[in-house]
Order: structure tokens, then sequence, then C-alpha cells
């Protein structure tokens, strides 16, 4: 033992110190090395960050988005998403707004991004609503009782040669009620919508009274009226693909018109009201990956108490 500098050294202890201290460093690289290569990274259960330019939304997962079916690929090949995040541009939940009673008028339906893209009535408004628990806005079917986004597709980052993909929690009041439209954005050179989901105006007798028109997209029956759907329609500018509940209805290429400057929810065009409640609404401005449009309907249905019998998660 030597004493130095008023500090007194054992000689016999520096080596041990030194090896333990190796060893700690050692084993917290491990740790670290290995959480990233285990995918510990991810915050399970804690609010994911979308962003999307100079917008965001932050959407609290209640699950590990690694248990999605086709996350893990995903995250595989891109590791863009390996945090769970995924583009954003519109996020309206019903269950946001507070200080309003069933019954009461949508005046505003508040984008929960941070792109500020509210919803407001485009003539009569339609109603706030409760059913089954949940928060809903109740769109009756009338005319021109539609809400219009407060933002082009312009602004939105979508053109006619972009993705989308939309992802609602619907409701269907009738699956043979004609021509009602749960969402729609408009053409540029004719009052015709570019792109938009609809329920069909064929003849009941037709045998076709149940199928949905998605343009552009697939002419498939959908039958979950009286109970809640998560419905998700994506394109990439030539095709769209419909889902329903996780579940590929099918894909179909029409090709997309240049875009106008209405978009609009609960109706496509002026006289194709939809006859149901719509309690959210997701818009990406992309087509998502198959990993990140089922965290977006996983993360939905878990929201809203699984509500929604989902298979992908």
């Amino acid at each position: 033992m030597k004493r130095t500098g008023g500090v007194i050294r054992d000689g016999r202890s520096a080596a041990p110190v030194q090896t333990t201290l190796l060893i700690a460093v050692s084993v917290i690289v491990i740790v670290v090395v290995s959480a990233v290569a285990l995918g510990y990274v991810d915050l399970v259960g804690q609010p994911t960050t979308v962003p999307a330019g100079s917008g965001e939304c932050t959407y609290a997962l209640d699950f590990d988005p690694r248990d999605v079916a086709g996350f893990a690929e995903d995250r595989a090949e891109n590791a863009r998403y390996s945090d769970g995040s995924f583009p954003c541009v519109l996020w309206l939940d019903a269950t946001a707004n507070r200080g309003v009673s069933p019954g009461d008028p949508v005046t505003e339906w508040r984008d929960r991004s941070s792109n500020e893209f509210d919803a407001r009535p485009t003539g009569e408004a339609p109603e706030w609503a409760v059913i089954d628990g949940i928060d809903a806005i109740r769109f009756d079917g009338t005319a021109n009782s539609s809400l219009r986004v407060d933002a082009t597709p312009d602004a939105m980052s979508v053109r006619n040669d972009s993705g989308l993909t939309v992802t609602m929690l619907v409701y269907v009041i009738d699956k043979e009620y004609r021509n009602g439209g749960l969402y729609a954005i408009d053409a540029a050179d004719d009052g015709d919508p570019a792109i938009e989901l609809r329920q069909s105006d064929a003849p009941i007798e037709s045998g076709r009274a149940d199928e949905w028109w998605a343009t552009p997209g697939p002419t498939p029956e959908i039958t979950t009226d009286g109970e809640w759907a998560i419905i998700t329609h994506t394109t990439d500018g030539e095709q769209g693909t419909l889902f329903v509940n996780g579940e590929n209805l099918g894909t179909d290429r029409d090709g997309i018109a240049e875009l106008g400057s209405e978009v609009r929810i609960g109706a496509a065009g002026s006289s194709r009201g939809f006859n149901g409640y719509v309690a959210e609404l997701f818009v990406s401005n992309e087509r998502l990956s198959a990993g990140n449009r089922n965290v977006v309907q996983c993360a939905m249905d878990a929201k809203h108490d699984d509500v929604v019998d989902l298979n992908v998660c």
C-alpha cells in the first residue's frame, strides 16, 4: 500500500477494478445491442408518433405492433418502420370532441393531427351520436348532409399519381341502402369523384344491392350492416384495394383522374349521402404496406374495446 499526494492507493486492487469496469461496460453494450437486435426499442404500450411532413399524429397503441400481421416483414425490409410509425395527414376521432351531446349538430370535426384539417358541414349538419357505447357521427343519408375537410388534396400532399390509404370505423345501417358514400375526393374536370367509396346504386332486384364501389378498386359485397366494421380503401394512383375487418376483398385497376379541391366525408357528391355512423377516420398519403395498414386497423380496434373481430391482430 502506497501513499501518493495524500491519497492511499492499493496497487493490488487496480487490476480487479479495471477488469470489473470492463466487464460492466461489456454487459451494457451487449444489452443495448441485444435490445436493438430483438426489437425491444419499440416502446410497447407507448404512443406512436406518426410523421407526415410538417404535421404529425400521435396514435396510442396498447398492444405490441410486432404481433401484428406483416409488421415483422416490413421492419426487416425498411428500418423506417422499426418503431411502428407510418405517415398521416388527417385523423378524425369522435371521442376527442368533448363538450357535445348525442343529437347535437356537428359544427366541426376537429383534426387530431397537427395539420388542423378540420371537417365542417356542407349543408344540413349530421349529428353527434353514441352507438354500442362508441362516440360517432350519425349520417342519415340526407342529400348534401356531409362534412367537407378544410384542406385540398394538394394541401394534404395527395395527388392522382400518389398513394392514399383511408381507414374508417363504420357502422352501416342498411347494406342495401342505395348510393350512399363514405368518402370522396372530387376530380378537377367535373363533379364526379376521382376517388371514392360508396354503396351501389344498382336496383335491389339486380342482385348487386349490397355491393360497394371503390374508385379505384373492386365492387365486392359488404354485408356488415347493423354492426361495426373497419373499412380500409388504399390506392397507389393506378389500382385500388378494399379491406373489411382486415380481409382483402379484391383489387382492381381503374386509374385516377386529376384531383380537384374537395374532400368529403359521409357522402360521394351532393346527393349520395351515407346512412350510418362513422366513429373514426385515419388518412395516410401513401399506400401503406401490409404491416402498417394492419397496425392502423388493430390500433383503431383496440382503442374501441375490440369492437371488430380482426384476424390480423
